[in-house]
């Protein structure tokens, strides 16, 4: 009996809790429809992905990227799509050009309600290739990157009380990814500052929420940088972010993201029902680090350029692109990750 009644004690509590976070959640949600979204890293890949999902649902977007030809392109597409669209130049790693950006954006729209951090910078190959300056550009731009553009939207949000800011990251900010360590050590970085400004910001009315993918189909590989057998990393780290149960799409990455930020959610591990490396790293995370060290002993040693760099689509072989990469070639042709670089 006494048993039956905690049991019955636990179940009311448990439903009680999950009752009141949806209505948390629920308090928390807005339109997206007429507000003014800045997305750093928008010009291609997820980020483009979810410019398209936001101007579908009414919101003004403004895209900051380094490459005028990327920017060009994706402002045509979102404009086509009906869509109140900004492209701006910009570096994120340089607080004057964000500082620049943000006054535009401010110009245009008069406002800004949601900042997301996309840019990002992917360096594939063995520790003994990796430079200190391999180091130095992940954390310029996925650290200080996200704190530049953090820092120039804060006093408009802290003015009206209100705002919403989104950090990705990655799995790989969470579980060491070996070949890619300037990337993790950079998103680790990222994953802390994001949860620290959740923290200060919240009393501000401005919540934080962070992204953490595994691989997506974005097509980015092209445009990935690889070192020592260059054409070996491009092989496999293609193949894995092209295949189903390893790497999701990114429409659904992207609709997954939106939803989170609607929510005013934390933390959010990107989920398919078939990722494979989700799953490990929700239920299996000391499992799934061991298995990762073990992964490592049969990736390409160091040799080929050594400690120079190759984009992707200068690391092509036999086995990419091949009928295993078939998906991410589409979602490269589709999400502007080919063009004049």
């Amino acid at each position: 009996m006494r048993g039956s009644k905690l049991f019955l004690a636990a179940s009311a509590g448990l439903a009680a809790a999950l009752v009141a976070r949806a209505l948390l959640r629920r308090s928390r949600r807005f339109s997206f429809a007429g507000r003014t979204v800045v997305i750093a890293g928008g010009s291609r890949g997820m980020g483009l992905v979810l410019a398209r999902q936001l101007v579908d649902a009414g919101a003004r977007v403004a895209i900051l990227a380094r490459t005028a030809a990327d920017l060009e392109q994706a402002e045509r597409e979102l404009r086509a799509r009906g869509g109140e669209a900004l492209a701006i130049r910009c570096d994120v790693s340089r607080p004057d050009e964000v500082r620049s950006a943000v006054a535009q954006v401010l110009e245009r729209f008069g406002e800004i309600d949601v900042l997301c951090n996309f840019a990002g910078v992917i360096q594939v190959g063995p520790l003994e290739a990796m430079t200190r300056e391999d180091f130095r550009r992940a954390m310029d731009v996925h650290f200080w990157g996200a704190l530049n553009t953090v820092l120039e939207v804060l006093p408009v949000m802290r003015r009206r009380g209100w705002g919403r800011i989104v950090n990705v990251a990655s799995l790989g900010g969470k579980r060491a990814v070996p070949h890619m360590l300037p990337y993790t050590a950079s998103k680790f970085a990222l994953v802390g500052l994001s949860s620290g400004l959740r923290t200060e910001l919240a009393k501000d009315g401005i919540l934080v929420t962070t992204i953490v993918p595994s691989l997506v189909r974005t097509g980015s590989t092209r445009n990935a940088l690889f070192k020592g057998q260059h054409r070996k990393e491009h092989a496999w780290f293609s193949i894995a972010g092209s295949l189903p149960g390893v790497a999701m799409s990114a429409e659904r990455a992207a609709a997954q993201i939106l939803r989170a930020c609607r929510d005013g959610e934390r933390e959010v591990l990107l989920r398919d029902p078939v990722n494979v490396a989700v799953a490990l790293q929700a239920f299996f995370p000391g499992a799934t680090q061991a298995l990762l060290g073990a992964l490592a002993r049969f990736m390409p040693r160091m040799g080929g350029i050594g400690k120079r760099s190759a984009y992707g689509y200068e690391s092509e072989s036999p086995w990419s692109p091949s009928v295993l990469t078939r998906l991410g070639d589409a979602a490269a042709r589709r999400n502007n990750e080919i063009g004049p670089r």
